[in-house]
C-alpha cells in the first residue's frame, strides 16, 4: 500500500517538474531535426501525424504528447523501483532524480525517440519484474515499430538470459537481434575515427557530470560485487557497445542513452546501501557528497529549463545550443500577422514553417541576407534581436 505522504510527493514533484516543462516550452519553435521526424514516411513520424490531425494543431499535439510520455516514464520508474528499493520514499526520491536528469527534461521536450525507447522498455522491465513473459514479448513485437533503438535492449535480453542460462530469454534475445539486423542493417564505413571523448562528453551532459560518475561507478560495483539484474545488464550493454563503437566511428547517441538513465532506481539503492550501513557519524561524507552532487544536477537541469535567459549574456545568438530549436515560431507568427500563409526560403527553415501552417510557395521570399528594398523582420529576445529575416517579393 502506498502512503499518503510518498503520493504527495511524487505528484507534488510531477507538477513542478511539469509546470517547469511547459514554461520551458512557451520559448521554443519546432527543429528541423523535429520537422523531418514528423513528416517521415516512419511509423514514428505516422503516429505523430495521426495525433495532431485529431488536435487540428501541429505543434501543441506534438508537445503534449511528449510531455505525457514523459509523466508516463516518471510513473514507472517509480514502480519498477518498488521491486528494487527497500522503502518507498526511496522510490520517490528515484522517479524525482530522474525526472529531472537534463538528458530526460530535454527528451520530454523535444520531438524524438528516445522517450518512446523509454517507456517501452520501462514497460518490458516491469512485466519482467513481474514474471509476465507473454506481455514481454507483445511489447517487444510492439518495440519493432521503432526498431532502430532497441538493438542495446535485444542484446541485454540475450546477454541476460545466457548468464542466468535462462534458455528461453536468450533465444527471444537473439531473435529480436536478427529481426533488428534485417530491418536496419549496420553501417561500419568509412574511415576509422574516433569520437570516445565526445561520446562521453553528451553523456555527461545528459546525467550531469557528476551524477554520470556515480553512474560508472554503479555498473562497477555492481560488476564485481553485487548481484545483476535485468535493468543492470540493459544499461551495461548501451554504454558498452556505445563506448566501443564511438572508438571507431561518430554513434547515434539516442539509440543507447534511453537504455541509461533508467538506471536511476539502482543508483539510488547503491548510495543508500552504503549509507545505511554506517553508523550516523560516519555518515557525513556521504552527506556532503550528495549535497554536492544534486547541486551540480539542479544547475545543470536549471540551464535546460531556464535557457532562453542565456541569450542575454551571449555576443552571438546563434552559439546559444537551443538556437536550432528558436526562431520558427516567432517567424510564422510574424508572417501570418502580416496576411502571408506562403513564403519561399531554404528547405531547412521551410519544413519548420509548414508545422506551423505556412507553405512554401507565394508571391514573396524570405532570406537572411541583407537585400535592399526589403522588409527588415527582426527575432528578438529580452529586447535583443537573435536573427534577422528579410522578407522581399518575388
Amino acid at each position: 500500500m502506498i502512503s499518503k505522504i510518498n503520493i504527495f510527493w511524487l505528484f507534488g514533484a510531477i507538477i513542478l517538474n511539469l509546470s517547469l516543462l511547459i514554461f520551458s516550452l512557451s520559448g521554443l519553435s519546432i527543429s528541423y531535426h523535429e520537422a523531418q521526424i514528423y513528416y517521415s514516411n516512419s511509423n514514428l513520424g505516422a503516429i505523430l501525424r495521426y495525433i495532431s490531425s485529431i488536435f487540428n494543431s501541429n505543434e501543441i499535439a506534438l508537445r503534449t504528447i511528449y510531455l505525457m510520455i514523459h509523466i508516463a516514464n516518471s510513473c514507472l520508474i517509480y514502480t519498477i523501483s518498488l521491486k528494487i528499493l527497500k522503502r518507498q520514499s526511496d522510490c520517490v526520491i528515484a522517479a524525482i532524480l530522474y525526472m529531472f536528469l537534463p538528458g530526460v527534461l530535454v527528451s520530454a521536450l523535444i520531438v524524438n525517440q528516445a522517450s518512446i525507447a523509454i517507456f517501452l522498455t520501462l514497460i518490458i522491465i516491469l512485466f519482467q519484474q513481474y514474471s509476465k513473459p507473454i506481455l514481454m514479448i507483445l511489447t517487444l513485437i510492439i518495440t519493432l515499430l521503432f526498431s532502430e533503438p532497441f538493438i542495446a535492449l535485444y542484446l541485454a535480453i540475450m546477454l541476460f538470459g545466457i548468464f542466468n542460462r535462462d534458455k528461453k530469454m536468450a533465444v527471444l534475445g537473439a531473435v529480436f537481434c536478427i529481426i533488428w539486423y534485417y530491418l536496419n542493417g549496420f553501417e561500419a564505413s568509412g574511415k576509422p575515427r574516433g569520437y570516445f571523448l565526445d561520446s562521453m562528453a553528451v553523456f555527461a551532459a545528459v546525467f550531469s557530470p557528476l551524477v554520470f560518475i556515480y553512474f560508472i561507478y554503479t555498473l562497477y560495483r555492481i560488476a564485481i560485487k553485487e548481484s545483476k539484474g535485468f535493468l543492470w545488464f540493459i544499461s551495461i550493454t548501451a554504454i558498452g557497445v556505445c563506448m566501443l563503437l564511438s572508438m571507431r566511428q561518430r554513434v547515434e547517441l539516442e539509440i543507447f542513452l534511453p537504455f541509461c538513465v533508467i538506471f536511476v532506481p539502482v543508483m539510488v539503492r547503491t548510495f543508500f546501501s552504503s549509507y545505511r550501513s554506517r553508523l550516523p557519524k560516519f555518515r557525513n561524507i556521504h552527506k556532503f557528497l550528495a549535497i554536492i552532487v544534486l547541486a551540480t544536477l539542479v544547475i545543470n537541469s536549471l540551464v535546460i529549463i531556464f535557457n532562453q535567459y542565456l541569450y542575454l549574456f551571449l555576443d552571438r545568438p546563434s552559439q546559444h545550443f537551443a538556437y536550432k530549436y528558436d526562431i520558427a515560431k516567432d517567424i510564422a507568427n510574424k508572417l501570418k500577422s502580416m496576411g502571408i500563409t506562403s513564403i519561399n526560403t531554404n528547405q531547412t527553415l521551410s519544413i519548420r514553417l509548414k508545422i506551423y501552417g505556412i507553405t512554401d510557395g507565394g508571391n514573396y521570399y524570405l532570406s537572411q541576407k541583407s537585400q535592399k528594398s526589403c522588409q527588415k523582420i527582426k527575432i528578438s529576445k529580452f529586447n535583443k534581436t537573435i536573427a534577422t529575416f528579410y522578407l522581399c517579393e518575388k
